[in-house]
């Protein structure tokens, strides 16, 4: 028997005279003390009376206010290796107001998911997942599960596309054999983000499937569904424009051709190959655009700018620059873009890597223009 094992068995002595705890409620206690001891030193004796002590609290508070104390650190450690930099304090405590434990689990057609926590800043909801292979299936080893569903809310005024049907799904970690981490995003769709949200009416998250993602997502694994009923709160909403007089800036319009052929002219047939080693190829044009408006939140930006041209253009989100009074992070993590009701008016939102403070923000630059930060 190895230490690890040798933990988890004095784990579950500790824990004796009560109902068995399950797997995910023994990796809650271990990783709430991931950062006081390391799991592979030689200080067994400490590290086990610190998670005796971990399980003690925990018949105390009970597993699902236990995993709310543990939410904020998980989420923690997800954006400081998606920015491959430490938070700042004001980060870590934005973080702690917008992170719940939830400590759900269900299991369907042997298949066993359990919702660990949730966060949301009030437009994106991430959402901690682990999924635990039927017993024996494990040993296999040739599948990983990728869960599809949606995320809707029970407010009886919300619309029932308030969340993205997609989303984006991403691996975190296997946290063993025949275990699989995963962080579930959805967001609110940019034209329905003006709509007022009642965030005290529960969310309910329905996975629907487990497809192999190994195969592209075309192995149908289990069919549940898993349901989950959770509430989230987010932080007080606060955002600062930057933007006091519009001011010039280049767009790109990317013209694509397949074989010399405009995209839109191309009749599409099952099976084509369309990518660089196939014909596809691309003319990109630079133009002046006016930007009129860049609001900073902590979570992201939203830009809105105008162009007098026929198609419409895209802005780089890499040339947004912040810097912080503790020094500068790495920010952009994607961008949408989308035009208003108004023609020759489009909108792009970036969002972050990880969540900022915006009382921490020092100066801020976009496209080489320096912008105003209001006091």
């Amino acid at each position: 028997m190895n230490n690890e094992d040798r933990t988890d068995e004095l784990l579950r002595r500790a824990l004796g005279g009560v109902e068995a705890p399950g797997d995910a409620l023994l990796r809650q206690v271990k990783a709430s003390v991931r950062k006081e001891q390391d799991m592979k030193t030689t200080k067994t004796t400490k590290r086990i009376a610190t998670l005796a002590l971990a399980a003690a609290l925990l018949l105390a508070l009970g597993a699902t206010a236990y995993a709310a104390l543990d939410a904020g650190d998980w989420f923690k450690d997800w954006f400081a290796d998606q920015t491959r930099s430490e938070l700042t304090d004001g980060q870590k405590a934005y973080v702690d107001q917008a992170a719940a434990g939830v400590g759900q689990s269900v299991t369907a057609d042997g298949w066993t998911v359990t919702l660990e926590s949730a966060m949301t800043d009030g437009q994106y909801c991430y959402m901690k997942l682990d999924i635990r292979a039927p017993e024996g299936l494990e040993a296999e080893g040739n599948f990983a599960p990728f869960p599809d569903g949606t995320l809707v809310s029970t407010d009886p005024n919300a619309p029932g596309d308030l969340f993205s049907g997609g989303g984006s799904c991403v691996p975190v970690e296997d946290t063993a054999e025949g275990a699989y981490g995963f962080m579930l995003e959805k967001s609110i769709p940019m034209e329905l983000r003006g709509q007022a949200v009642d965030w005290s009416c529960p969310l309910t998250l329905t996975l629907d499937q487990l497809t192999d993602g190994r195969e592209n997502g075309l192995g149908l694994l289990s069919q549940g569904p898993w349901s989950f009923q959770f509430t989230v709160t987010p932080p007080e909403k606060r955002e600062i424009e930057l933007v006091t007089e519009p001011f010039t800036a280049t767009g790109r319009i990317d013209t694509y051709y397949y074989k010399g052929v405009p995209m839109d002219q191309v009749e599409l047939k099952p099976g084509m190959m369309m990518d660089s080693h196939n014909g596809l190829t691309v003319e990109t044009e630079e133009v002046d655009v006016t930007v009129t408006s860049l609001k900073l939140s902590p979570m992201g930006a939203v830009c809105t700018y105008e162009y007098p041209h026929d198609k419409q253009p895209n802005l780089d989100p890499w040339g947004l620059e912040i810097a912080f009074a503790g020094g500068t992070a790495e920010l952009a993590g994607c961008s949408n873009h989308w035009p208003e009701e108004d023609e020759d008016v489009c909108v792009m939102s970036i969002e972050f890597a990880a969540p900022i403070d915006l009382d921490e923000v020092t100066a801020v630059t976009f496209q080489g223009q320096e912008l105003t930060v209001p006091d």
